[in-house]
């Protein structure tokens, strides 16, 4: 493991102290990778939690803290990290909710995802209807409009839950799952 280039100070540290524990044998404990964490910056976060894991450096429990942070609070989290990474990760995590263990839903969750139709396969989906459709409308700064995806996901399918940020959204393996198109809710012309 090495450093990752072109970081700022903290963030080079960050990836300097996962790399020291790997190297030595050590276990972070949950307190110092959220130290690390801040000090990463969101964006380089699963990185960092892929060096941390991988290299052995944290335990699944900690893991579990983290996982779901970390897909949340990357703007391209699929980019970041290859599927594969990121599915072992969450599958050695299990299944949390707002990062801390939690039992899978009894039964399969209607889910929805507002996308362009080459990403609509991707991970991050959301129990809220409306907060799919405001990315589907493109709405939401940075993103093209796009079409609104519904897809019904069994429990195996899921990854886990966060209710951060107001957005109710749900990371699950899309893998062999049917995702439709839906119609948009056109609003109502005032006047």
């Amino acid at each position: 493991m090495t450093g990752r280039p072109g970081l700022l100070d903290l963030e080079a540290e960050a990836f300097a102290e996962v790399t020291a524990a790997v190297r030595a044998g050590r276990t972070l404990t949950a307190e110092h990778l959220q130290r690390l964490v801040g000090w990463a910056g969101r964006l380089h976060v699963p990185a960092l939690l892929h060096d941390a894991w991988f290299g052995r450096a944290v335990t699944a429990a900690v893991l579990a803290r983290y996982v779901g942070h970390a897909w949340s609070a990357a703007e391209f989290p699929d980019r970041s990290l290859p599927r594969e990474s990121w599915r072992q990760m969450f599958r050695a995590a299990g299944y949390t909710r707002d990062g801390v263990p939690a039992p899978l839903p009894p039964g399969p969750v209607e889910l929805w995802r507002g996308s362009v139709p080459e990403r609509r396969r991707d991970w991050s989906w959301t129990a809220t209807r409306a907060v799919a459709q405001r990315y589907a409308d493109g709405a939401v700064s940075g993103r093209p409009p796009g079409r609104l995806y519904r897809v019904v996901a069994p429990p195996e399918a899921l990854l886990s839950h966060s209710t951060s940020c107001n957005e109710d959204e749900y990371v699950i393996d899309t893998r062999g799952l049917r995702i439709t198109e839906a119609p948009l809710v056109v609003p109502p012309r005032a006047g």
